[in-house]
């Protein structure tokens, strides 16, 4: 049975077991009764207390979705009068943008403002990995479409790959062949000479025009690149079978009845 009583009543010794005798509408309990929370004074100290075996909840290791662009600063500023035409950051940009996304060259080219040849040769002289499924560059997809084009670009990557090759044979041999040495330094004029592109010197006035048929022709073309050979200062009669080799090659044009030549059909406009 629960009776009513009056706080006066309560003893100062009595309010340690106000929880089991006092229930929550003020009447005495004389039978057991469970310990609970429902006492407003047992819900206002536990429930304000902080857990002492579990602390707050934080959130660690919080990065950002995106990352962060590089700092401007990156490597000190582009020295002032400097050739380079990018900085150190802008190349450290464009290496993030290489190894971690799939964008192709061109969408990286309109967000860095880096141009694409610059983003092929960063890449191929830095060894930069792009990762899986990403679009590879132009000039490293097979074609047999642009075989020949290729094979003309990569030129003079091969002869002078070719004549360090040939270099470090004739250091490694305790006597000199002057037969290797002349071949040695004719692949190295033909390598400065196809590195010099568009700079090479022009040709006389007098010549006769070549037609675009005649530059395509296999004789022709070889020929032809004999001459600029040989007006550059190459002996023509020293040149290795390698270095004609890649001549020949580079100068070949693709066969007609190749399968990747074929007509695929109609293509849209």
């Amino acid at each position: 049975m629960c009776q009513p009583i009056a706080q006066s009543q309560v003893q100062p010794s009595d309010r340690m077991r106000a929880s089991h005798d006092i229930g929550d509408d003020g009447r005495r309990c004389t039978g057991r009764r469970t310990p609970g929370l429902r006492n407003p004074v047992y819900r206002y100290i536990f429930f304000s207390m902080t857990h002492p075996f579990f602390g707050p909840i934080l959130r660690l290791r919080v990065t950002p979705d995106e990352p962060e662009a590089p700092d401007a600063f990156v490597g000190g500023p582009r020295v002032r009068g400097s050739k380079r035409p990018h900085g150190d950051a802008k190349c450290a940009q464009v290496r993030r943008l290489i190894e971690t996304t799939v964008l192709t060259y061109g969408e990286i080219a309109k967000q860095t403002g880096v141009g694409r040849a610059s983003i092929c040769r960063w890449t191929r002289d830095g060894g930069w990995q792009r990762p899986l499924f990403a679009p590879r560059a132009t000039d490293t997809v097979p074609s047999a479409r642009a075989s020949q084009k290729l094979k003309l670009r990569k030129l003079a990557e091969r002869l002078h790959a070719l004549a360090e090759r040939a270099v470090r044979e004739l250091e490694a041999q305790p006597d000199v062949d002057i037969d290797r040495l002349m071949q040695a330094l004719q692949v190295v004029k033909m390598a400065r000479l196809e590195a010099m592109g568009r700079r090479r010197p022009r040709r006389h006035v007098d010549m006769p025009a070549r037609t675009g048929r005649e530059m395509m022709e296999r004789d022709a073309a070889i020929r032809t690149a004999l001459k600029e050979m040989r007006r550059g200062g190459v002996d023509v009669t020293q040149i290795p079978d390698d270095a004609m080799a890649l001549l020949e090659a580079a100068h070949t044009p693709p066969e007609r009845d190749h399968p990747a030549l074929r007509p695929r059909g109609s293509r849209r406009r």
